[in-house]
């Protein structure tokens, strides 16, 4: 959609509430119709209007404004938030970090053929040092949550609104080089909506262990621990978990009806799950592949459904090819599942980044070459999407499905 019929139709909606004598309007029909705009749009209408502040301000039209956008009522694409990121060398040998992040909206016209899209770079700027790592832990409701560092982060994109929150309760510093003691590391993180208590939380997995900082040897693994932060309170507690402590490789989090879960490792992979409202993991079985070569690795929304990719690497002319399943995850509660073959997908080559779907049969990656593409999973087909390049070498990519939002951190 062009900047001008966006400014159109802005103007059109602002006319149309400015027009109508007060005494022929409602409170609630100012708000239906807020309700319909994008948030940088709100955040303008605050400043022009005390009465439209006191609306936007409002609990209820929160809830109204993220059911329109999570129910994609008045618009047609879906974004995409993507994080890449490069590290420079300079001529000194010294080094940084540098991430950018862009918005992407995709979408197709009414036989599919054609796809349109808009890239809208952000300038996030994160209190950073030199060497920090930025990484999504989770999202949910048009928040998303981040390790910057040492530190975890709440952040709206939409709003531009970011929570550092509170140090944790259960990492442990650092101990002296050379010191056999107890250490603590961060292992994963999990952020979503607790609907019983409405309210956010933050769930962190701590993996604790001893050992000889000089040898890296005689590791003594420790039971894991972890700890909830409540955005209400703005502390974190500690609370029960009991999972292998060879537990290992918690992916990012994938948020659904109240539920974390994470791709998790021990002697075998399996799905990890945290119930927000009673505060309890459970342990998801993967489906059982009898096929040698076949592994499970990753979890994503698909269709309202928790999915996973399976991959099977074949070695031909062309050098190393991985060929993907979809799998979904049946009625899931939290406990007990069945899982779904959905399709097959590939070959693609080895060093092929697979990001996200963003329809059922629409998924975007980024090819050897470093270019994003949306892949057609019925048709075979590739659209390239055009992103601003970045002059070095792009060393990583993230991407989720975004939902804007005026949600508070």
């Amino acid at each position: 959609m062009s900047q001008v019929r966006k400014s159109e139709t802005l103007k059109d909606r602002v006319t149309e509430m400015t027009q109508v004598r007060e005494s022929e309007t409602s409170e609630d029909r100012v708000a239906e119709i807020l309700s319909r705009l994008p948030p940088k749009s709100l955040m303008r209408f605050k400043c022009i209007r005390k009465s439209w502040g006191t609306i936007i301000n409002n609990p209820s039209f929160m809830a109204k404004h993220l059911s329109n956008s999570v129910d994609n009522k008045f618009s047609s694409s879906t974004c995409i938030l993507l994080r890449r990121s490069q590290m420079p060398v300079f001529p000194d040998r010294s080094w940084k970090r540098e991430y950018f992040w862009s918005m992407i909206n995709l979408s197709h016209d009414s036989d599919e053929h054609n796809l349109y899209y808009d890239v809208e770079d952000l300038n996030i700027q994160f209190p950073l040092e030199d060497h920090d790592h930025v990484s999504i832990h989770g999202y949910c409701n048009g928040i998303v949550c981040l390790i910057v560092g040492k530190n975890a982060v709440l952040y709206n994109p939409a709003t531009r609104e970011l929570k550092q929150l509170p140090d944790s309760c259960l990492l442990l510093p650092s101990p002296p080089e050379g010191k056999f003691e107890l250490e603590s590391t961060f292992q994963g993180m999990g952020f979503g909506y607790d609907s019983k208590a409405n309210e956010y939380k933050v769930v962190k997995i701590i993996e604790n262990c001893k050992y000889d900082m000089r040898t890296f040897s005689h590791r003594i693994a420790f039971p894991h621990t972890a700890e909830v932060y409540v955005t209400t309170t703005n502390s974190w507690r500690v609370i029960e978990i009991e999972i292998s402590s060879d537990t290992y490789n918690c992916s990012c989090s994938v948020y659904l009806k109240g539920l974390c879960y994470w791709f998790a490792s021990d002697n075998e992979e399996y799905v990890l799950s945290f119930d927000l409202g009673d505060e309890i993991f459970h342990r998801i079985q993967l489906r059982y592949r009898k096929e040698s070569g076949f592994l499970f690795y990753d979890l994503f929304l698909y269709n309202e459904s928790i999915a996973s990719f399976c991959s099977h690497y074949d070695n031909d002319n062309f050098g190393i090819l991985e060929i993907l399943e979809i799998w979904v995850m049946d009625n899931c509660d939290g406990v007990n599942s069945s899982w779904t073959k959905l399709q097959t997908l590939g070959p693609f080559k080895d060093d092929e980044n697979l990001l996200t779907f963003w329809k059922s049969n629409e998924l975007l990656m980024v090819t050897s070459d470093k270019r994003a593409i949306s892949y057609n999973s019925s048709t075979g087909n590739l659209k390239y999407i055009h992103i601003p390049p970045i002059i070095n070498k792009v060393s990583d990519f993230e991407a989720l499905i975004y939902v804007e939002s005026i949600v508070p951190v």
